[in-house]
């Protein structure tokens, strides 16, 4: 049968072996170096993916930890502003206490002060009162009423001293 389509056992045989041959020879320098390149392409990918993701894992983390040393700093600087504002406060009320203590101070220097100049002036027109007083009573009467000048003083005083009670008395009735 095989002769009746034309093949002939001894070509096919050599076709066969020389097939074989031909699949050893390729098996050997052509398909195996070829896998060996296609498994070494498939590795270098591999790693090159493997690499890939820690690089993206590493990023991620780097990301996530800056995002944290940033909210840190955020918030430390939150921090910052508020003890400056905390101290600013308390700097201008302190401030503000020494101003307000040193102008009690000033206005009570100044009412001491205007006291004490009230005390002299009516001390010195007590004693200009007084001298016009005796100035007046000696030309009214002529002659000088006591030649001690301290008892003239004390006279003085005496009557100026219930004028000032008189005067007093009538200011708390009103």
């Amino acid at each position: 049968m095989p002769a009746q389509l034309g093949i002939s056992l001894g070509n096919l045989i050599f076709q066969a072996l020389g097939f074989a041959i031909l699949m050893f020879v390729l098996w050997r320098f052509a398909y195996k170096p070829l896998l060996r390149i296609l498994d070494e392409r498939r590795d270098r990918a591999q790693e090159i993916v493997e690499k890939s993701d820690q690089i993206k894992k590493d990023l991620s983390e780097t990301e996530a930890r800056t995002r944290g040393e940033l909210e840190k700093a955020r918030t430390e600087a939150q921090a910052i502003i508020a003890e400056a504002r905390a101290t600013r406060d308390r700097i201008v009320g302190d401030a503000r206490d020494a101003a307000a203590a040193a102008a009690a101070a000033e206005n009570e220097r100044a009412r001491a002060e205007l006291a004490r100049e009230r005390e002299q002036a009516v001390a010195q027109l007590r004693r200009e009162t007084a001298d016009l007083a005796i100035a007046a009573a000696t030309r009214v009467i002529g002659r000088e009423l006591s030649t001690n000048k301290d008892l003239q003083v004390q006279l003085i005083n005496d009557v100026l001293s219930q004028a000032n009670s008189n005067q007093a008395g009538d200011s708390r009735m009103s």
